[in-house]
């Protein structure tokens, strides 16, 4: 017995299944090599802000984060501490679609400890 015609029958309904599901792990995808894109950017402008003192250190971290990151950024630095927080609402693939976004929260916190830098995720 043929069994052709039904494969392709079958083969056409699975199609667009696939193609969705390829289409979520990229949307999925893209998302989170934003958010560790940011992370990164964060991570590198608490380590400039805590050796390089010197100087308006919140002008300097303000341009720094502008150059590297859409979105919120919130920077706030104490004595040995600085805080940096970023939101933002970023788009889906299928946002005209379905009006959907992904909210990024990223705050991270570092401080020395004598010469040594910690960073810390909140």
């Amino acid at each position: 017995m043929n069994n052709k015609g039904q494969s392709l029958i079958v083969f056409v309904l699975l199609l667009p299944i696939m193609f969705l599901l390829m289409a979520i792990v990229y949307d999925l995808g893209s998302v989170e090599l934003k958010k560790q894109k940011y992370e990164n950017a964060i991570k590198d402008a608490i380590t400039y802000g805590l050796k390089n003192k010197e100087g308006d250190t919140y002008q300097k971290l303000s341009s720094l984060l502008e150059k590297n990151i859409d979105g919120q950024k919130n920077i706030s630095i104490e004595e040995n501490k600085i805080t940096i927080e970023v939101t933002k609402k970023e788009p889906s693939i299928f946002t005209n679609i379905i009006k959907n976004y992904y909210d990024i929260d990223i705050t991270y916190a570092g401080h020395l400890e004598g010469e040594k830098i910690i960073i810390r995720k909140k």
